[in-house]
Parts: structure tokens; sequence; C-alpha cells
């Protein structure tokens, strides 16, 4: 009996306030201050992920950086947010989830001072880390505390305004980025998180959220570190894959290369059995059992798989192919602000008449359909076309994030909000970190492939082109615009480009297949029971 829709047969335990008394959901006065305080500190979030994307090649010239370096300074940040948000997640459970907020506002401040002072890219790229610890700590325990400062009826509302908002700055960020770049210099990009946090931290003094803390005290260290070895270990393989070696071979025929995809994929799904016995695991992979809340982790999962790729990717062939500069391409991609703007209200709003479902279904399907026109732009070298893609991709975003992220946490009891968020987000940062591995790793590989079919020149003259446009030096580029090899460079780029973003929208295509196939129609009303596990 399909059991994803049908209430509990018995009520979960309410949380316990700051005084140990009994509180339910939805009885927070300042529930509003508590939105504004989580709604800044996800768009901080957000936003750096963008203006990293458009700054990259400004930072790899300044601190002399090669491509597999530049890479990292994005990666390396994805990767720590996708093994560590477990953990975050649960550690908001134990600590309490107002505690680990705090902690990871002042941690991602901290951090960005260290990413803003860099002098080489070894501090840039353990700042990049640092920041991604700090994340893990603050994401899961924010979404958290929104949900449970208002009621079942308003919480569509309210998680639209604390996802929409930051996909509003997520969506301005690569203007901002290139802007800030272009006039006040890339290490600005990090400075500008010091005051977000700062008023993060005081709205959330003066809101005083209600907090609970789990009963169930345990940490499975050893499951921790299972998932930190093996994601690391699996995507770096992936992102290598693309990549050619001192001997000018393929790394996908590397044996390093190879056994880093190999073993990481092993210790993956022996971290995937131990969190299915274990007693007390850091992900709670059986509530999965519930298909609906399977589907919400895998829809989140997929569409961020083509999201993260798309901003990186975008921001690179606005730069390379189309000449434009960084403050162009940061404006190039503000197609996808306005159907966030005006329409992740209405999908927060239809959430709350009538499920997850159908926003979901209508949104991955936008969202797919914009993959594939941008593809189209991509390969003809159309802006237009490629802005018309991403506007629908917008629309896809705006339908389906809010309503599944409100759907998932919603599901489970207020004390429990810290693992399941922690859960999901592990899922939406698995998405994003293999797919910026599979677009450059596509992207890559489909330049060897197009430069010899083409006849354009050696690979190796193709990356100096391509680091000479993207260098921000202006006799750089005149000597490149100058190379009889520069057109067919373009058209490499482009093509290849494409290819990568028919491959992102595998994953809007697997979003949708799990929401047509996994969610439920109507509107859930009850909450999952958790259980622990006695096996």
């Amino acid at each position: 009996m399909d059991r994803s829709n049908t209430p509990p047969h018995h009520a979960p335990q309410l949380p316990h306030g700051h005084h140990g008394h009994l509180v339910a959901d939805g009885v927070q006065q300042r529930r509003w201050l508590v939105l504004l305080a989580m709604t800044g500190s996800l768009a901080m979030i957000f936003v750096d992920m963008t203006v990293v994307g458009v700054a990259l090649p400004r930072m790899g010239s300044a601190l002399s950086m090669s491509d597999v370096d530049q890479a990292w300074i994005i990666t390396s940040y994805l990767i720590t947010l996708a093994s560590l948000m477990a953990l975050g997640g649960r550690i908001g459970d134990l600590v309490g989830k107002v505690p680990a907020f705090i902690a990871g506002v002042i941690g991602f401040a901290l951090a960005s001072i260290v990413c803003a002072s860099a002098h080489d890219g070894t501090q840039l790229i353990v700042g990049r880390i640092l920041q991604g610890v700090a994340a893990c700590l603050m994401q899961p325990a924010s979404g958290a505390l929104v949900i449970g400062a208002f009621a079942p009826g308003e919480r569509g509302k309210a998680m639209a305004v604390y996802v929409g908002i930051p996909l509003v700055f997520m969506a301005i960020g690569p203007a901002l980025g290139g802007f800030i770049v272009e006039n006040m210099g890339w290490p600005w990009v990090f400075w500008l998180n010091v005051p977000v946090a700062v008023g993060a931290v005081a709205l959330t003094a003066i809101a005083r959220p209600r907090d609970a803390r789990s009963v169930d005290r345990t940490i499975d260290w050893i499951g921790g570190a299972l998932l930190l070895i093996g994601l690391p270990s699996f995507v770096y393989g992936l992102q290598q894959i693309g990549t050619v070696g001192a001997n000018g071979m393929m790394a996908w025929t590397d044996p390093l290369t190879l056994s880093l995809l190999g073993g990481g994929a092993v210790v993956l799904v022996v971290f995937v059995r131990r969190q299915l016995r274990h007693p007390h695991p850091l992900l709670r992979l059986r509530l999965f059992t519930d298909r609906a809340l399977l589907a919400d982790a895998l829809v989140i999962a997929s569409m961020q798989f083509a999201m993260t790729g798309l901003v990186i990717a975008g921001s690179v062939y606005a730069q390379e192919v189309l000449g434009f500069t960084p403050f162009q391409a940061g404006l190039s991609l503000l197609p996808l602000l306005a159907p966030v703007i005006l329409i992740v209200h209405v999908a927060g709003r239809w959430y709350d008449r009538s499920g997850v479902r159908a926003p979901a279904s209508w949104g991955t399907a936008a969202a797919t359909l914009g993959m594939v026109i941008q593809a189209v732009g991509a390969w003809t070298q159309s802006y237009p076309v490629m802005a018309v893609g991403m506007f629908v991709l917008g629309i896809g975003i705006a339908f389906t994030m809010s309503p599944t992220n409100t759907d998932a946490l919603g599901r489970v009891p207020h004390s429990e909000r810290g693992q399941v968020s922690g859960l999901v987000q592990t899922f939406r940062q698995i998405g994003g970190s293999v797919g910026v591995a599979v677009v450059a790793a596509t992207v890559s590989l489909a330049i060897g492939w197009f430069g010899a079919a083409e006849g354009a020149a050696p690979r190796e003259q193709v990356a100096e082109l391509r680091m000479m446009m993207r260098s921000g030096d202006a006799n750089a580029q005149i000597d490149a615009a100058a190379s009889p090899h520069l057109e067919s460079m373009h058209n490499t780029v482009a093509h290849s480009y494409a290819v990568g973003y028919a491959v992102a929208s595998l994953g809007t295509l697997a979003a949708f297949i799990a929401a047509r196939g996994w969610m439920k129609p109507g509107k859930w009303t009850g909450v999952l029971q958790v259980r622990p596990t006695n096996t």
C-alpha cells in the first residue's frame, strides 16, 4: 500500500522551546523577522555561488592559477557542501538550530575575509573550503527555522520568500559580480558577505526564533568520514575526465582518474549500506521509504545538476564566444530573473492549494524545454535564442524549487527538520557538484572532438587563446583577436558548450520523470513519523 500521502496513526512529539516548554509550529510572533534573517543568509550563499563564476578568470589571472586550479575555486566549495551538509544538519539538531545558524553565519563571514585577502591560489581554495563548512551549519538550520516559525497554511508563502528572494539575488549575482570585478576588483565579491552576515546575526538576536533539539544525541562519525572520502574522490575523478595529462593523453585513460572514480564509487556504496543499517545514521536514508520525500530530494538534486552547470558555463561562454565583458556577461544571465520574481510567489500559493506534484511537474517540464533552447542558441551563437531559453528555465525554477523544499521539510516533526533539511540539501549539493564536473568534462572532451573535426588549431593553442580572451588584459585580447585561429576557436567552443547544455538538460528531464512518477496529487496534510532504526 502506498502511504506517501497517508497521515500517521499517532501524532509526533512537540519540540521543546528555549525554557523546556512544549511549543507548536506556527506560533512564532516575530516569524517575519525570522524569515528576513534566514532569507538574507541564504541569499548570501546563493550570490556567492554566482559572483565567483563571473570573477573566476580575473581571480586566476591575478593569482597565477592554472585552469585546473581555477576549477577548484568552484568545485572545492561545492564538494565541501555536498560532503558535510548532512553533518551540519545533524549538528543543528543536537546543539540547536539557532546556535548552529549563528556559528555558520559568523564562520562564513570569516572565511570570506580569508578569500578576499588571498595572496595565492592555495589560500583562496582554503577559504572556499571554510566557506563551505560554515554554509553547512547555516543552511540546514535556516530552512528548518523558517518552517517551524509558520503555520502549515502559511509555509508555502513563507518558503516562496525564503527561496525566491535568494534566487533573485542568484540571478542578479553575475551582473553584480561583473560590475564589482570591473570597478572594484575581485576581492570585493567576498568582502560584500561581511555586512550581510552582520545583519543576519543582528536580526536573529532580535527575532529570537523558537528552537528545538533532538533527543537522539549520537553522530555517525564513521559515516561522515566515508562520505567525506568517497564523494570528493568520485567528483574529482569526474572533473578530471576531460583534462589532458602531461603525456598528452586524455585523463579518462589515466589509472589515477579511474582509481578515484572507482574507489570513490565503492566508498559511497559502503556509506549508503552503513546508513541503511546503522541505528543512528548520519543520513536517515530510510526516510526515503516515503517515495514522495525521495521524489522531492531527486527533483532538487536533478534541478541543481542543471542549474549550477548553467550559471558557471553561461558566464564563461558569454565572455569567450560572444565577446562580452564580465559585466556584460553577468547581465546576459538576467533573463532568468524576471520569471523568478513574477512567479515564485504564485508557485508558493499553488503549493498551499494543491500540493507539490502539479507545480513541480510543470516547472521541470519548462526547465527541460529552456535548457534545450539554450543548447540551440549556444550552437548557433545567438544570444537572443539563449535569452529565451533562460526565461523559460526561470519559469521552471520558480515553479519547482520552492514547492519541493516546502514539501520535504513539511513531512517530518519540527525536531527532525534539521536532519531532513541536511539530507535534502546534501542531495542538492551532490547534484550541483556532479553537474559542474560532468558539464566541465563534457565541454573539455567536446572541444577536443570538435577541434579535430573542424581543423582548428592544436588543443594547446586553443587553450592559450581562451586564456587570452578571458584575462582582462587589453593587449592580450588584441593579440588573440589577430589570431587566424580565433574564428575556429569560437566555433569549437560554442559547439562544445552546446553539448554541455544538452547534457545539463538531462538533469531537468530526470527531475520531470521523478515528479510525474513518484509525487502524488493532492496536498500533504500529515507528518511522516520518524522512528529510530533498531537493526
